[in-house]
């Protein structure tokens, strides 16, 4: 009885797809009636062992006294279960042990669609409600692997190899042989087989007729061109055509083919576009000024801002482009210098920009040539030299900077909002990343109050104010800050000024978005390297456009609810902080604003501090008389070995023998560094030759100690931030191996640079007196270390004692000024939530209110209303494309309003931009009323639709919304709609009141 019900519980789990059930999986349990407990036993490993042992034993007792028949039918059962095992024979994906999976001890293979744990729920639940009365038996545990299941996988087919061979054969040859007659088709056909095909454009569950002279169900399924992926039970196929697309042989023309066709395709899609934007009465700057809802989109009544937006900018150089150019001439091969070909590219005006680009044009008038005659520079307006300048490439020569002569766009600049969106993007052309590009990009791209970062902030303040954006900018309140990632690699005087840690306002934007969509976009440097100019824009193109909408707009709610989760928690450290002030006797938060304010007096006195030509000048004499002490030295020695070879011993050598040689070399030099003596002396007025016990010389000596420990100081910066960025190069996406392992053994070189530099460091540290302190690997390593270079620099030992200079006091003031931002980015965040709640509403009230009125049919004409419905179908595909996260964006909007911390609203208010539509449509039908009324003037038929369309379509349909209790009504329902599909609670979304 027991060994049926064992057979059926294992039929039933062979036919469940959702967990494995294998012979012996189940167990009876130790309290069965008739039967006494089990006595559980804890044994030792070495009594586990002799347990094993003694059990092989037995088994082989048991094998010795079977006989020859016995033997073979075990070897028969053992063979049929090895090749009949369910795990090698079928390709089902679900095959899991359920208690593996749930306690983490086997992986489950999930979908992009999800579900596979709800199955395995009702899996659960099926097999335990088999049996309700009686406590189900106990699963034991199976420890067998599917190591050996590829390998079992291959004996299968191998075994059906010769039938699937003659099936592929006859299957390749049966459009070319003679049409034999079967007669009926249902006495030929065995059975049907239904099976999930996999097709190019699709998948579908199949019947598929087994032919009876298949020999089994593999060679039928490949005679019906389909490929299975399991020997013996087989649930998915693959259409033989879809492993056929890839022998397909390569044609030139087919290639050219497809690319005039792709570009129809993508030219029809974005003349289409433009007639939709057009039929919205959505004009060409619409795009820029509604680039993204969180910043664009503002709303009546909400709290100012210090900055209206945040913006970041950068250039790239991965996606260059190689101008083809003829072969130079033998003539131009010659010359001193290499000479270029000429171009040999196809003419291709189009234009494949699709509202993005700058063109080169507008870019050249920024040009650092045409600005040289007309713009003055004018150091008061950046602040004197430039402490930054020396540690990036694109503030170094960048008036002369060019790219190799083999690309024409040797990259992009782009200027980005802070949620991702792009703004604009401009080319880099034969050249390194100019002022003309992020020139360019503000002229186009910025309006009032914007924030806008760049990695070169710093410098590029100067330039904008030296240029003819000056006044403008200056008007507009244009802010140039440096992101949080570069920032670290600037002077520490540079990074209270522009770092976005202590720039009010700021939030806890990093302004490094640049990066981040280099490190995708660097994808595309294959197919833009060698396309002609029309089809890398093309590409660009295509790419912002698809980022815009299906990526940037799907993470934007993701992207505030995950910035305001990050403030909320950097606001739950406010308390420690406190704990440590009381514990270090500061009074209040005012402190930390005061020793900000003295660290930068401070760093501004030591940049402007006089250095005078005198002590270099007495350095330099200290080091003279050391060299001449040496000389003189050496002169001696060498002198006297010249005597001692002139004596009588000494052996006779026609010429200048090599000691008299060296004699007079030692005193040639000896003589040199005198008159350099005496020359320091007459210029430096010193009347008595220092010596090493004149007070003088002791200070001085002192002042090249701290020399030395300057430039070590410098040497190891400069070796930190080189290192920083070969760190952020290697990490990068896209970075090839060969490029990654360069990296890697430069910076193994560096390394070992970085330890010799703080050996040196540390040996020059303690040679001045006082001693400075050392630092360590540990130390240089990190990013805040580089804000302390500047304080090492000053060796006077009262700074160190200075609370702003010490390392606890400066990590609480970074962490008192990240409190700050956070509660910025609070108040930032509750207004772009609720400025994206807006527009997700108006906009999709909008676009279904215009769909609507094409779809109208009014008294038009049959062509007009067709013309309006096709119009019709694309807004609606348009709104659908554009609103296809917007459940996504209310859904996480509703579960942040439940967190505990938030203090914003999720109810929709009224735009900006709609109060000043209907300010403007008031003003002209006043102006139309008083000019039909006063002057009488005739109005042309023609001037009257030119009148008219300055009313937008959206005015309009203002206009038409707030007339009448029905437009309130729809209000009111949507809204309801929203909140019921969503399970929102009346405190977080309440309902509008009906007026």
């Amino acid at each position: 009885m027991h060994r049926n019900k064992a057979n059926s519980s294992m039929r039933k789990g062979s036919a469940s797809s959702g967990r494995m059930r294998m012979l012996g999986s189940e167990r009876k349990s130790p309290h069965l009636p008739g039967r006494a407990p089990v006595k559980k036993v804890t044994l030792l490993r070495q009594a586990v062992d002799e347990y094993r042992r003694s059990g092989e034993r037995a088994l082989r007792a048991r094998l010795n006294d079977m006989d020859a028949g016995d033997r073979e039918g075990l070897e028969r059962l053992q063979s049929l279960a090895e090749d009949n095992n369910f795990d090698a024979g079928s390709d089902a994906p679900n095959m899991v042990d359920v208690e593996d999976v749930m306690a983490g001890g086997e992986r489950a293979e999930l979908s992009h669609a999800g579900g596979e744990f709800v199955s395995l729920e009702q899996e659960i639940e099926e097999d335990s409600g088999d049996d309700n009365d009686a406590k189900k038996a106990r699963k034991a545990k199976d420890w067998r692997t599917r190591r050996d299941l590829t390998e079992r996988r291959n004996r299968a087919f191998d075994s059906q190899m010769s039938d699937m061979l003659s099936a592929y054969i006859r299957m390749c040859a049966e459009p070319e042989m003679p049409a034999q007659p079967r007669g009926d088709d249902d006495a030929e056909v065995e059975e049907l087989y239904e099976i999930q095909v996999v097709d190019i454009f699709g998948t579908s569950s199949v019947e598929v007729k087994l032919d009876p002279q298949a020999n089994g169900v593999v060679p039928a399924l490949i005679l019906a061109q389909m490929i299975p992926s399991a020997p013996w039970a087989p649930t998915v196929a693959i259409k033989l055509r879809v492993l056929e697309a890839y022998r397909v042989p390569y044609r030139p023309y087919l290639c050219q083919q497809f690319s005039v066709a792709y570009d129809l395709y993508l030219d029809l899609r974005r003349r289409t576009d433009e007639r939709v934007m057009k039929a919205l009465g959505r004009d060409s700057t619409w795009r820029l000024k509604h680039a993204c809802p969180a910043c664009t989109y503002k709303l009546e009544g909400e709290d100012a801002l210090i900055f209206e937006m945040l913006t970041t900018m950068d250039g790239n150089d991965s996606l260059k482009r190689v101008l083809r150019r003829e072969k130079a001439t033998m003539a131009e091969c010659e010359m001193e210098e290499p000479v270029l070909g000429k171009s040999r590219e196809r003419v291709d005006n189009r234009d494949a920009g699709d509202g993005y680009y700058i063109s080169r044009e507008r870019v050249e008038r920024w040009a650092r040539d045409r600005l040289a005659d007309r713009l003055p520079m004018q150091p008061e307006k950046i602040g004197g030299d430039n402490p930054c300048a020396d540690r990036w490439k694109n503030m170094i020569n960048d008036v002369t900077s060019k790219m190799w002569g083999i690309f024409d766009e040797t990259g992009v600049f782009l200027a980005l909002c802070r949620h991702g969106f792009v703004l604009v993007i401009a080319d880099m052309i034969r050249s390194g990343e100019l002022a003309k590009y992020p020139l360019a990009v503000v002229k186009d791209g910025f309006g009032m109050k914007i924030g806008a970062g760049y990695d070169v902030g710093c410098h590029f303040e100067g330039t904008v104010a030296n240029s003819e954006l000056g006044e403008e900018a200056q008007k507009k309140g244009l802010r140039c800050l440096v992101g949080s990632f570069h920032g670290h690699a600037h002077n520490r005087l540079c990074q209270l000024r522009f770092l976005a840690t202590y720039v009010e306002g700021m939030g806890l934007e990093d302004l490094e978005g640049c990066e981040r969509f280099f490190s995708r976009s660097n994808g595309l440097a294959k197919s833009c390297r060698y396309a002609s100019r029309f089809h890398r824009q093309q590409e660009i193109a295509t790419y912002v456009k698809h980022f815009d909408t299906f990526e940037t707009y799907a993470n934007l709610s993701k992207f505030l609810c995950s910035n305001y989760h990050q403030a909320l928690a950097i606001l739950e450290t406010e308390a420690p902080l406190r704990a440590w002030m009381r514990l270090e006797g500061v009074d209040s938060f005012d402190r930390f604003h005061e020793w900000l304010v003295e660290e930068r007096t401070y760093l501004e006195g030591l940049k402007n501090s006089p250095k005078t030509n005198d002590d270099t000048l007495e350095m330099e004499y200290v080091q003279r008389l050391v060299n001449l002490s040496a000389s003189q030295a050496k002169y001696k020695v060498v002198a006297a070995e010249a005597r001692r070879a002139k004596g009588d011993d000494g052996t006779y050598t026609p010429g200048v023998s090599k000691v008299e040689l060296a004699r007079r070399h030692a005193q040639e030099k000896m003589e040199k560094d005198l008159d350099r003596v005496h020359e320091l002396e007459t210029t430096l007025d010193i009347v008595e030759r220092w010596t090493t016990e004149s007070p003088e010389w002791t200070l001085t000596v002192n002042k090249i100690k701290k020399r030395k420990y300057h430039l070590a100081l410098d040497a190891l910066e400069l070796l930190i931030v080189e290192r920083i960025f070969e760190l952020t190069k290697m990490n990068r996406s896209e970075t090839g191996y060969k490029m990654r392992k360069h990296i890697a053994k430069a910076l193994q070189a560096r390394s070992k640079a970085v330890k010799n530099a703080i050996e040196r460091y540390n040996d020059a540290a303690a040679a001045l007196e006082p001693p400075m302190p050392s630092v360590s690997w540990e130390q240089v390593v990190e990013y805040a270390f580089l804000a302390d270079f500047d304080i090492l620099r000053d060796t006077r030992s009262e700074v160190q004692s200075k609370p702003w200079a010490r390392p606890s006091y400066r990590l609480a003031m970074d962490r008192y000024f990240k409190i700050l931002r956070a509660r910025e980015e609070i108040k930032r965040l509750n207004i772009e939530i609720r400025r994206v709640v807006t527009w997700i509403r108006d906009e999709n009230r909008f676009l279904r209110r215009m769909e609507k009125n094409l779809r109208e049919v009014g008294d038009k004409s049959e062509e007009k209303i067709e013309e309006d419905v096709q119009m019709a179908v694309q807004v609606r595909l348009y709104r659908e494309r554009r609103g296809r996260f917007d459940a996504g964006h209310l859904e996480r909007f509703c579960k942040l309003a439940k967190t505990a911390g938030f203090t914003g609203s999720l109810q929709s208010g009224m735009a900006v931009e709609r109060q000043e539509a209907e300010q403007r449509l008031r003003e002209l039908q006043a102006e139309l009323a008083g000019e039909g009324e006063g002057d009488k003037m005739e109005v042309d038929d023609e001037e009257e639709p030119e009148v008219s369309n300055q009313r937008n379509t959206h005015e309009e349909e203002i206009e038409e919304e707030d007339e009448g209790h029905e437009a309130r009504e729809e209000m009111v329902s949507d809204l309801l709609y929203q909140i019921s599909m969503l399970a929102v609670d009346d405190h977080v979304l309440e309902r509008p009141d009906d007026e």
